[in-house]
């Protein structure tokens, strides 16, 4: 006797949309900060019944519907914590540093600046109200002070802030001093070559800064009269030659001149300290609270739509929840992980690389009961700005060499500088504490390490001997 397949006519249709739901998480879960914004203004565009849920800027108050407040340039990446500094600059003028000291690789940005000043401003009391005002930078390198009251502080008339100010924004690197992100990337555009490209990039920042934090190319492109094309090509212009942090490279350690890309990147998840512990949060989360706007509603709901447009807005309406449901759960997903090894590294994040205790991504699955693969597509590509400022990838995390590349600093932080370590003599030394590597697996380690190699740290001992 031949069995019927009695299931309710509904269910396919449910397990359809499931299966639309797995598919757009997968599609946004491994999406940055950056890309997820880009997506969300994309879709922002595409479906008109999508609106974002306004939120208040976190400088000013002022409700921001886009990326960038409106009122007073601030970006909704921008709120992080303020970098704290090794010592703070000295605030009193003296002796001005040689061309050799100007040439060494500053220990931060705010000996780099400091050194910038006393060779460039001339005016003592210049001079001290710009070393104030360079304690007063965050870590993107913006000047986080209001300048009349600077001006009372340190018993000024505000003119000389006003010219102390000029001085910190015409130090390296460009942008630096800025008071918004608007300011920072017009200082770094004045400074390049004219151009056409750079003509238009300039009116976009100018005058067009939050239109385009909202993604409204076109609508741009026809106010300055110009096509769509050329304002993409200012835009990929402005990728080029500006950064939005200006004090973002200073995060790199010194030692090999050049900066790592996590060094340069924006941060996925935030760790922060507080008196009950570390703090995890998810940047730029409010640009990405989404809604089915109130009007769309009151329309399906009465009675004036046709039946083709109400199955159209319907459509839009279907669409919209999907996109935001996938937006939720990718954010749900990055924060489940993020708590999850926070609460594993607590010795890492409170005693160094050396407490580093390496995760793997089947640790992380199992205890939060999802896919390796899922935690995989959550963390890869990501990037934690730790408790103390600086940014790096969440494989940090799960990186095994890590404490055994920071015994290797620390071996050739104390060792002889006129007789520095070989890696044969560093790999003895390993050995002799339980790490058994390799001479080519310390050679690789001290590369990513970015420390130099003997005969090179001995050249640089040698010359530094020559100059005193």
């Amino acid at each position: 006797m031949v069995q019927l397949d009695v299931r309710p006519i509904l269910a396919p249709t449910v397990e359809a949309r499931a299966l639309q739901t797995i598919l757009a998480v997968n599609a946004i879960l491994p999406l940055t900060a950056l890309e997820i914004l880009a997506r969300v203004d994309q879709e922002l565009q595409e479906n008109p019944v999508l609106d974002r849920v306004p939120s208040p800027c976190g400088q000013c108050g002022n409700p921001v519907e886009g990326l960038i407040c409106s009122r007073c340039g601030y970006s909704v990446l921008g709120g992080l914590g303020r970098l704290p500094r090794e010592r703070p600059p000295r605030t009193e003028p003296d002796d001005r540093p040689s061309a050799l000291d100007l040439a060494e690789s500053p220990a931060n940005l705010f000996d780099h600046l400091e050194a910038q000043l006393r060779v460039a401003v001339r005016d003592r009391t210049v001079l001290r109200v710009a070393l104030h005002l360079v304690g007063y930078l965050d870590p993107r390198g913006y000047l986080d002070a209001d300048l009349a009251y600077e001006a009372a502080e340190v018993g000024v008339p505000d003119c000389r802030v006003e010219e102390a100010l000029r001085a910190l924004q015409a130090c390296e690197p460009a942008g630096v001093g800025a008071r918004t992100v608007q300011e920072c990337l017009l200082l770094q555009l004045d400074r390049l070559e004219p151009s056409a490209e750079r003509d238009l990039a300039r009116a976009l920042v100018q005058d067009h800064l939050d239109a385009l934090g909202r993604g409204q190319h076109t609508t741009v492109a026809a106010r300055l009269g110009v096509r769509v094309e050329a304002v993409h090509a200012a835009l990929r212009y402005l990728r080029q030659r500006t950064v939005p942090w200006p004090a973002e490279a200073f995060r790199a350690e010194c030692g090999g001149g050049r900066v790592r890309p996590e060094e340069l990147a924006t941060p996925d998840v935030v760790i922060s300290r507080t008196e009950q512990g570390y703090r995890v949060e998810l940047v730029a989360t409010s640009a990405l609270q989404l809604r089915i706007h109130p009007l769309v509603r009151q329309a399906l709901a009465g009675g004036g739509l046709a039946p083709e447009e109400r199955e159209r807005v319907r459509a839009l309406v279907r669409r919209g929840r999907l996109f935001i449901e996938a937006v939720r759960r990718r954010n749900a997903m990055l924060y489940r992980c993020a708590e999850y090894v926070v609460a594993h590294q607590q010795a890492f994040l409170d005693g160094g690389p050396a407490h580093l205790r390496p995760l793997t991504l089947s640790q992380v699955a199992q205890a939060l009961g999802v896919s390796e693969s899922t935690v995989s597509r959550a963390l890869t590509g990501k990037f934690v700005q730790m408790p103390e400022g600086r940014v790096v990838p969440f494989e940090v995390f799960f990186d095994s060499s890590l404490p055994v590349r920071q015994r290797i600093r620390e071996l050739v932080e104390t060792e002889d500088p006129r007789e520095p370590l070989t890696d044969e003599a560093l790999a003895r030394r390993l050995w002799a504490e339980g790490w058994r590597l390799a001479r080519r697996t310390v050679t690789k380690y001290r590369e990513m390490a970015r420390i130099p190699s003997a005969r090179a740290r001995r050249r640089w001992a040698s010359l530094q001997g020559a100059v005193t």
